[in-house]
């Protein structure tokens, strides 16, 4: 499954997915993040969600040091599809190379 393309948190069951409009998983996004096809925080920017998932993982490990959440978060979740407006899933990436063969970069 992966992980949340919104947050980063790891989806491995099912019920973790997010849902589409039609009810249907969605597999790019968690429950927390994605419901019945919209962002459940539609207005949090790449910024807020740093700072509150710094926080969750700081509550979660003590010995963390708030430098090293933020750090790993910053070159983190602006990658992610709901951030980088340039996203590209591995299995997208596979298809082009595909479709234009795979030598032809």
């Amino acid at each position: 499954m992966g992980f949340c393309n919104s947050c980063g948190k790891p989806m491995t069951r099912t019920d973790e997915l997010g849902t589409n409009k039609d009810g249907s998983p969605n597999e790019y996004y968690c429950a927390d993040c994605y419901q019945n096809g919209e962002f459940t925080e539609p207005d949090l920017t790449v910024e807020d969600m740093i700072v509150k998932k710094a926080q969750e993982m700081l509550d979660k490990n003590p010995d963390l040091r708030e430098g090293d959440a933020t750090g790993l978060l910053i070159n983190f979740l602006p990658n992610l599809k709901r951030w980088n407006k340039n996203y590209e899933s591995e299995f997208e990436h596979f298809n082009k190379k595909e479709k234009k063969g795979y030598r032809n970069k």
